[in-house]
């Protein structure tokens, strides 16, 4: 049990966070973990503040030359960890959002059940205090249904959470296409159910004040929908080599298929019946082909998800929502 106590750590995101860093330094010290911070370039009073903690030989300070992103720290710390060989980084916001009762449920199911990823929902019933800024929570909404989509489980909730729990084998995934500062706790929640990560999502809880959202709601969205792509693309070509999976890659086949079938006819309709003809009439036999083609790729598309899901979500446990 100590021995495995030894090879966790925990990991603080510090950017411009003079408000609230000291007090969740002071509540991680409890836990007795070494302590990995990355100071990514801040420019208020975050760098006296973490001045007051070099005394202490568990807290190690890494101070990035240039602001890089929630992301590309994030990597850093993961990176620093393994380096000094830690097995399992749970990665905390310097904000105070997060509960230390949430952190302590993570390192006890690490310690207990052997998980390399446990991730946080903080959609249930009790797990918002305060006001959620509207853009994250319908941002989360649709953050989700790209995170299902591109893990293939409907198990998942809340890709956008800075609470986890992961493995530092992760960095072996870290591909040019992780992300440097939006969506990095998305990548890595797809990329680990992808490997086979024994994964765990717990129930945790988020305070919100008066603060408001500094994320781009724009770029975050452009960099999910990127991620599910690539994500996409990827993940077909491991159906092919896995034996339970290679029925929903056949899937897979026909809902591209049918997919390109029905925007290029749906191109040609709009041409053939705005542009050129100007005439609805000559166009409603290419209407209807245009309609089941939609149909038969979204029966494609369901096909494919159910299979994956049933195979995805034998490896993956969840906290029952209250």
């Amino acid at each position: 049990m100590t021995n495995k106590r030894n090879k966790i750590a925990l990991g603080v995101l510090a950017y411009n966070e003079e408000v609230n860093l000291q007090s969740v330094i002071e509540q991680l010290e409890k836990l007795d973990l070494d302590i990995y911070i990355v100071n990514d370039f801040s420019t208020d009073s975050t760098s006296e503040i973490l001045n007051k903690f070099k005394k202490n030989k568990k807290i190690s300070i890494i101070k990035n030359k240039k602001n890089l992103g929630a992301g590309e720290s994030t990597k850093v710390l993961l990176e620093y960890a393994k380096i000094n060989s830690i097995d399992f980084l749970v990665k905390v916001d310097g904000d105070g959002q997060f509960s230390i009762t949430d952190i302590e449920k993570i390192i006890d199911l690490y310690i207990n059940y052997d998980y390399e990823f446990i991730k946080s929902n903080r959609f249930w019933s009790h797990g918002i205090v305060g006001k959620i800024p509207k853009i994250r929570f319908f941002g989360n909404i649709l953050a989700t249904l790209l995170l299902q989509i591109s893990s293939g489980t409907n198990k998942l909730y809340d890709p956008l959470n800075g609470l986890f729990g992961i493995s530092t084998d992760i960095t072996d995934y870290l591909t040019k296409n992780y992300p440097k500062r939006y969506g990095y706790p998305f990548y890595i929640a797809v990329v680990a159910i992808l490997n086979n990560f024994k994964t765990k999502q717990i129930n945790n809880v988020v305070s919100y004040g008066n603060e408001k959202s500094n994320l781009n709601s724009f770029k975050v969205f452009y960099t999910l929908l990127k991620l599910s792509i690539i994500f996409y693309r990827k993940k077909y070509k491991l159906k092919k080599v896995e034996a339970e999976l290679q029925k929903s890659a056949f899937f897979d086949v026909l809902f591209v298929v049918f997919l390109i079938i029905t925007l290029s006819s749906t191109v040609y309709f709009y041409m053939t019946t705005f542009l050129i003809e100007k005439t609805f009439i000559n166009s409603s036999n290419l209407l209807i082909l245009i309609i089941f083609n939609l149909v038969s790729s979204v029966y494609f598309f369901v096909k494919a998800f159910n299979e994956e899901s049933s195979f995805r979500n034998k490896k993956i446990n969840i906290e029952k929502r209250n």
